[in-house]
């Protein structure tokens, strides 16, 4: 912007110091007079920079206070997550235990289903075996056979954990295990000793502890308690 030159006075300057006269000369000195506008400049660019620095402060504080209202957003939001995540945990966690729950008792009862066929269809076989014996040796040699596979059988059902869904099967068949030991025992009694009454009452026992085994595993075998 160009200054207005103006002149603005007459200056007279002094004669020199050494006495001697000399003329006065007067020279007319030129001083620049400013321009209204140039005059006011100081004073706008005063207000410009608290301005500038109030402006940068919003936009800072906007800036800001919008990564702090995503940031708990964000926050509120994985613990939402968080406490999502840990009830499917503990769900997930009560599902697991009742399925180890479950799979152990099916291993219980497979375990003892499994006991119970195997030592059952032993015991019907050694029966079989000392119906058709037509000698004294065959037949005392099945009796013996008979009578140690019906103790391992009661042996090996008294260890076994029982279902609680099968106690009363299980406690017709502890009976029938038992009748059916002590039928033989007195069928083998009768042969050693000659005794014909003996060896009949004890075949006929046998039968009727056998029938009750075999109820006992027919209820076992129903699901039946």
């Amino acid at each position: 912007m160009a200054s207005n030159l103006q002149t603005e006075e007459i200056v007279t300057l002094r004669p020199e110091s050494n006495g001697a006269d000399s003329p006065v000369d007067s020279i007319a000195v030129e001083r620049p007079t400013l321009a209204p506008e140039e005059i006011r400049a100081p004073g706008r660019r005063g207000w410009l920079l608290p301005v500038a620095i109030g402006m940068a402060g919003l936009i800072m504080a906007g800036t800001l206070g919008g990564f702090l209202w995503a940031t708990i957003g964000q926050r509120d939001t994985v613990r939402h997550q968080l406490v999502v995540s840990q009830t499917t945990l503990a769900t997930t966690r009560t599902q697991l235990t009742a399925a180890h729950a479950e799979a152990a008792t099916r291993k219980v009862t497979s375990d003892y289903m499994a006991l119970v066929a195997v030592d059952g269809g032993r015991a019907i076989a050694d029966y079989g075996t000392l119906a058709v014996c037509n000698s004294y040796g065959a037949c005392r040699t099945a009796a013996q056979q008979t009578l140690t596979d019906l103790q391992a059988f009661q042996a090996q059902r008294a260890a076994a954990t029982v279902p609680q869904a099968f106690a009363n099967a299980d406690g017709q068949l502890r009976d029938g295990l038992s009748a059916a030991i002590a039928a033989v025992q007195e069928l083998i009694t009768g042969a050693d000793n000659d005794d014909i009454a003996k060896v009949k009452d004890g075949g006929h026992k046998l039968d009727a502890a056998l029938l009750a085994i075999g109820k006992a595993q027919a209820a076992l075998a129903s699901g039946s308690s």
